[in-house]
């Protein structure tokens, strides 16, 4: 009788004691399960910014039978240019001139075949324009057609226009999003129910120098040079744990 009494709380205690176990184990791996979960998000962060260069790339051409008369027209051509700029308000050391380029058109047979004869040759030179004051050259840059009602042969195109100050806000626009990023996790573990845990890995995604009217956003975008006015845009992934 004596034994009977001593064995049942020794069973009661190795029930309970299984039952904690359990429980404890049970909670344990709930604890693990959720330390694997992630929360991935993304975020953004944007600046705009007006462009502070401009460089604006034209050919003046000549061509003739006689190279030293294709070489005269073609220097009178240039010179009718640079007087153009220098008239609109770009300084000298703002322009530089390029080498010339000559392209002998030989001669055809009546099949079609070139024969050594030079026909004609033409001759073409670059003149390049760089300037801080980009909107005297994006205005510059639709009046110079009226050289070509003056018998100038001039292929012009259109400026390229940059913000050379990028590289020093790439740091800026980069904590702006991950701080971007970590309200939205945290958005998403509240509405979740779950409590945000530490920063597990963040990646940099695209970084984007785009026209101001744009809003697309893409890995293979490249940088707009069309545009004064450019909107910057930093984009990174961050995992968080849930706890």
């Amino acid at each position: 009788m004596n034994n009977a009494k001593a064995i049942i709380p020794f069973g009661f205690l190795l029930a309970l004691g299984l039952v904690i176990s359990t429980y404890l184990v049970t909670d344990a791996m709930r604890d693990i399960r959720m330390s694997h979960q992630i929360i991935k998000v993304r975020g953004y962060a944007e600046t705009q910014v007006e462009s502070d260069l401009a460089i604006w790339n034209m050919t003046v051409k000549a061509r003739d039978r006689d190279m030293e008369d294709a070489y005269s027209d073609l220097a009178r051509h240039r010179e009718k240019v640079l007087d153009f700029l220098k008239e609109s308000g770009v300084e000298a050391q703002q322009i530089k001139i390029l080498s010339v380029d000559v392209d002998e058109h030989k001669k055809l047979t009546e099949k079609g075949h070139k024969t050594s004869k030079t026909e004609t040759f033409e001759l073409s030179q670059g003149i390049e324009v760089k300037s801080r004051d980009v909107q005297k050259i994006s205005k510059i840059s639709t009046a110079v057609a009226d050289l070509l009602g003056k018998g100038i042969e001039l292929q012009a195109e259109m400026p390229r226009y940059y913000y050379t100050q990028v590289n020093e806000l790439k740091s800026e626009l980069l904590v702006a999003a991950t701080k971007d990023a970590r309200m939205r996790a945290q958005t998403l573990a509240e509405g979740s129910g779950v409590e945000l845990g530490p920063l597990r890995a963040a990646r940099q995604g695209v970084f984007s120098v785009r026209s101001a009217d744009s809003s697309s956003v893409s890995e293979r975008s490249r940088d707009d040079v069309s545009s004064i006015s450019k909107k910057i845009a930093s984009v990174v992934t961050v995992d968080y744990a849930m706890q």
